[in-house]
């Protein structure tokens, strides 16, 4: 078995254009005469890798990060290449992960979903997308995407690194902390091989 962090160190993630970045400040200090060491974190919701609730851009959903389903974070995935620095279509997608309930797109960072490309996830009945973009959709689209993957009840986890992962199967495992009433959190992610 291989375990593969596809989760991105919290300062050295890119930024959503407009987030601040996470602050670490330590409040205790062991070098400075503590008992212990511990630290403030002040964080945005959406901040390097991270899952997006429900909630989070559908209106009428009261589904926080802490009631979504467990079942959409761990399970068999599969990896997919897309061609970099695109709009992903749904001609990139088709016959790349027919009976996969959760999708991983490798964009290199840059590439997002249309709406036929979101629809088309949709159809296929996938559970969860991640994605090693910063969002799964286009700055000028970011609405309409989000509302047809996470009002179709899809799970989206945001900001991975797909550094050197090739396509194909694994298991994702990528639960996000537990913040109650929150559209969105943190996760640690990983690949199982």
């Amino acid at each position: 078995m291989k375990i593969i962090d596809i989760t991105r160190t919290v300062q050295e993630a890119p930024l959503y254009p407009g987030s601040s970045p996470v602050v670490i400040e330590r409040v205790s200090d062991m070098q400075k005469g503590a008992h212990a060491n511990v630290s403030m974190i002040t964080s945005g919701s959406h901040i390097g890798t991270h899952a997006d609730a429900f909630s989070h851009f559908v209106g009428e959903s009261d589904i926080g990060i802490d009631k979504m389903e467990l079942s959409y974070y761990y399970g068999k995935c599969r990896v997919v290449t897309v061609p970099y620095d695109t709009l992903i279509t749904k001609d990139m997608l088709e016959g790349k992960f027919e009976n996969c309930e959760r999708l991983v797109i490798h964009g290199n960072g840059r590439s997002y979903l249309t709406r036929e490309a979101a629809q088309y996830i949709v159809d296929m009945g996938v559970i969860t997308i991640v994605t090693d973009a910063l969002s799964i959709a286009p700055r000028d689209n970011e609405v309409e995407i989000h509302n047809i993957i996470l009002g179709s009840k899809i799970a989206v986890i945001e900001n991975v690194t797909l550094e050197g992962v090739a396509d194909g199967k694994y298991t994702l495992c990528a639960f996000p902390i537990k913040i109650g009433d929150c559209d969105g959190a943190p996760v640690r992610a990983v690949l199982i091989k």
